[in-house]
């Protein structure tokens, strides 16, 4: 069975958005610890981009169990 091109764009994006927001928040860590001030953008990373990766991530599963169950 082969996977199809939307779910594996939606495996890859949302892998991408958790690791790209995991960076964002140690950056923002970093930067309150040097007291620097912090930038909105980072911050909304930081803070939108791991429940929208999980949220893709249940998505595809639900895409996963949808074509397992056809056939």
């Amino acid at each position: 069975m082969k996977t199809p091109a939307v779910q594996r764009f939606l495996t890859l994006f949302a892998g991408g958005l958790a690791i790209i927001s995991f960076i964002a928040l140690a950056v923002i860590l970093i930067q309150y610890m040097l007291g620097y001030v912090l930038s909105p953008l980072l911050l909304a990373v930081g803070l939108y981009g791991l429940p929208l990766a999980f949220i893709l991530l249940m998505v595809v599963l639900a895409l996963n169990f949808r074509e397992r169950r056809r056939g």
